[in-house]
């Protein structure tokens, strides 16, 4: 049920990869199974952000509770900017806790 969905400018080399160590930290941020983390990767897309168009980066994280937003936040852009290069201050990232009974998997709401 967590999400994390990243789009950034730059071309992501190895995603196979990148994508698995991002389930692994959201998976880890929320204490939650990695069995039921989702994770989506949109890269080139063309960013304009604090007039430049220097590499940065957007990150959406949803969950079923579990959103720590003061702790995640640091553990997020520092896994960026160690796995991409962008600085911490070229990323956003957008927390959003979902209800239950607004998540369904498997065709089931769990809530």
């Amino acid at each position: 049920m967590p999400l994390i969905t990243i789009s950034t400018s730059i071309k992501i080399n190895q995603k196979n990869i990148f994508m698995e160590d991002c389930s692994k930290l959201l998976s880890t941020l929320t204490n939650k199974s990695e069995k039921y983390v989702m994770v989506r990767l949109f890269e080139q897309i063309p960013i304009y952000f604090s007039q430049s168009f220097d590499p940065a980066c957007f990150i959406d994280v949803k969950s079923i509770g579990s959103i720590e937003t003061s702790k995640m936040s640091e553990s997020i852009s520092e896994f960026i900017s160690n796995k991409l290069k962008i600085p911490t201050h070229r990323t956003y990232i957008q927390f959003e806790n979902i209800e239950a009974s607004n998540w369904a998997y498997g065709g089931k709401p769990f809530g």
